[in-house]
């Protein structure tokens, strides 16, 4: 799970074990169906043994969900602030996101799906971190196609979102590079549909 890899000191190493154990048994069998002890197995450790990186399970849904949008939210940003990738910065954030949703599936799923699960507050903050992460797609499409009006940029993001995020309910063996693929043509259809290209693909350097 390359989002959410630390350092490579033992305690880093076990602790993303421990995060990546934990999103693909919440992804597969929900946050309430999971113990610690699950957990722990499932990495060679007790259930105890946890606890020695995370207070408690609630703590690791927590980190997986702001692994998610801290990826998605730097990695963006760091797409639309490139002087030199603005021009193509749309057809690099669809392929910065469907890179994301094809090869971290559990940990998207667990996002989508079990941020129910958090505090109040604490998901008050993800969402609006995902409304900001929304924002930086809708301020590049209105700088480059400034003729669509703001409510139509913001249905495209989300429903083009909520379209690649799709992958997270996909349970059969496609293959990463045939689900990229696929994603890939979707966006550029659905952006097509109001007049966005992005067919000629992120610059290059």
């Amino acid at each position: 799970m390359p989002v959410v890899n630390g350092s490579e000191s033992t305690v880093s190493l076990r602790k993303s074990a421990l995060l990546q154990a934990a999103a693909d048994l919440f992804a597969a069998r929900g946050y309430h169906a999971v113990s610690t002890d699950d957990i722990g197995r499932a990495v060679g450790i007790s259930g105890p043994g946890v606890y020695r990186h995370f207070a408690s399970k609630l703590e690791l849904l927590m980190t997986l969900c702001d692994a998610a949008m801290d990826h998605l939210l730097d990695g963006s940003r760091a797409i639309v602030e490139s002087a030199d990738a603005r021009p193509a910065a749309i057809a690099q954030l669809v392929e910065f996101h469907v890179e994301f949703a094809a090869s971290e599936r559990a940990l998207l799923a667990v996002y989508l799906r079990e941020q129910r699960e958090l505090p109040v507050r604490e998901l008050r903050q993800l969402r609006r971190r995902q409304r900001e992460y929304e924002g930086v797609w809708c301020e590049a499409i209105s700088a480059e196609h400034g003729d669509l009006a703001e409510l139509d940029v913001r249905a495209v993001v989300k429903v083009m979102l909520s379209m690649l995020n799709g992958t997270a309910h996909i349970r059969d063996g496609i293959s990463r590079a045939r689900l990229v693929g696929l994603l890939e043509q979707l966006a550029a259809g659905a952006l097509g549909g109001v007049g966005i290209d992005i067919s000629s693909g992120p610059a290059t350097g």
